[in-house]
């Protein structure tokens, strides 16, 4: 039996499902829709099961008991099985998800005892469900595909067999004004007025496999948030401080939580500190310092240096690399405002001795772990600066001579850790410098100052 057999529509919209009277086999009223349940691990949802209030009670009807759907009644057969739940408790398989929003309704074992024992290979998982309503409208979603973060005004649904499945998410202006039932009447103004109204042509939707959501906090707290997609995780660092900067507190507490460390500190990087601060404040010490240990020695202590003393001692003592970790501590003894708070100690440094073969194949190796190459500097067995040359000037050598036969070992320009930020620009503009060395009394080289690291200040000062 087709049950879309007294529904000609084709797609069908969220907003008009609501209301609808439930009925029972022998035309009795069973209660009215309020939400629907689907299933979040398929790419396009189908609808597994309808909610419906009674009494202030909520029910739901499973969609293989409903006989007839339409938009004026939905029936059910004789012998339903009658669900009273505000989620859809469902046992599913441990498989590969292809819904954004699949897997966020998972529970652990530890949260759920009762979880079902893994059979013949396979590992079951007591999965609940809240309804669809609650999780995506009038909610923040990300739109993995525009990069941005929206509001869902409405759900469109398509029919497919005997089945309804989601295909959009509709956030314009148009699904706004059908929520609240004045699209007809606005229809009809507008082909009046306004026949050519780019609002009667095209609707604003998104491809539900782009739909990333992140529930609120009203959501039941039974319900496990897991966000760790690769939609989520292959977009640009950039992209995600945008869509961060969109999100409400809580949501961007989730989402930022579930980022890798590596994602999370080149996110971290493209954020305003104040909003650097406010990401890390509820985290963990140790995944904090896992993010740490993945940003810039530099960028990591202009973070720690906003956070209160305590918390950045506690996060510096979970970083497991030494060496990061020293020099962490080393730069954060000067305050932000001199050559040693603005320097970053990632440089490519050599010996007299080494080759362009080396070092160039050393860059090739490292570069990544640099923002910047322009200058080469050179030190004695000591530590101490003593020359340096450009990346450029190396490159045009047709030999593969030592850099100590073409580096500047004269009038070098350097600074000290405990110089001034202002007296750093006037060296660096008087001197035309891309970056300029920081050396401590004994002419050991520290690290080095680039431009990008003091013009953040003079735009502050302008």
């Amino acid at each position: 039996m087709n049950i879309f057999e007294n529904l000609s529509d084709i797609n069908i919209h969220f907003s008009s499902l609501i209301g609808i009277k439930v009925f029972s086999n022998e035309d009795l009223l069973v209660g009215k829709v309020s939400d629907l349940f689907v299933d979040f691990e398929e790419m396009y949802p189908p609808v597994l099961a309808v909610q419906f209030k009674k009494n202030d009670q909520f029910f739901y009807v499973h969609w293989s008991d409903i006989v007839q759907f339409s938009l004026k009644k939905i029936v059910v057969k004789a012998d339903f099985t009658l669900g009273r739940s505000r989620t859809l408790p469902r046992i599913t398989a441990r498989r590969l998800l292809h819904s954004q929003v699949a897997d966020q309704f998972n529970r652990s074992a530890n949260e759920n005892p009762a979880t079902p024992a893994t059979t013949q290979g396979r590992e079951d998982t007591m999965v609940e469900y809240p309804p669809l309503g609650k999780v995506i409208l009038d909610r923040q979603i990300v739109d993995t595909s525009g990069k941005k973060v929206v509001r869902v005004n409405d759900i469109e649904f398509v029919k497919a067999g005997n089945q309804l499945r989601i295909t959009h998410a509709a956030i314009g202006m148009r699904s706004m004004i059908r929520r609240i039932g004045y699209e007809k009447l606005v229809d009809q103004v507008l082909k009046v007025c306004h026949p050519n109204s780019l609002y009667l042509k095209k609707e604003a939707l998104i491809n539900w496999k782009f739909v990333h959501a992140i529930p609120s906090k009203s959501i039941y707290g039974h319900v496990r948030l897991g966000l760790k997609n690769e939609e989520i995780q292959n977009l640009h660092p950039a992209d995600l401080a945008d869509i961060l900067e969109d999100l409400d507190n809580y949501s961007r507490e989730t989402l930022f939580s579930n980022l890798s460390p590596e994602l999370a500190a080149a996110t971290l990087s493209e954020v305003e500190s104040d909003l650097q601060i406010e990401l890390l404040k509820n985290e963990d010490p140790e995944e904090v310092a896992k993010i740490i240990e993945n940003m810039g020695v530099d960028e990591a202590v202009d973070v720690l240096s906003e956070m209160e003393h305590e918390q950045a001692n506690e996060i510096i003592a979970n970083i497991e690399d030494n060496q990061t970790q020293e020099e962490i501590q080393e730069l954060l003894e000067y305050d932000q405002d001199v050559a040693g708070g603005l320097m970053s100690t990632e440089i490519f440094q050599f010996g007299p001795q080494h080759k362009k073969s080396h070092i160039l194949k050393t860059i090739q190796e490292h570069h990544q772990d640099l923002e910047t190459v322009y200058d080469i500097f050179v030190i004695d067995s000591q530590g101490r600066l003593i020359g340096s040359t450009s990346l450029s000037k190396l490159l045009i050598q047709t030999e593969d001579i030592e850099i100590g036969e073409v580096m500047n070992k004269n009038d070098l320009k350097y600074l000290h850790p405990t110089t001034p930020w202002r007296d750093v620009a006037k060296h660096m503009s008087k001197y035309n410098l891309i970056t300029v060395p920081i050396v401590d009394q004994k002419q050991i080289l520290m690290g080095i100052i680039s431009v990008d690291d003091v013009l953040p200040w003079l735009l502050d000062e302008k």
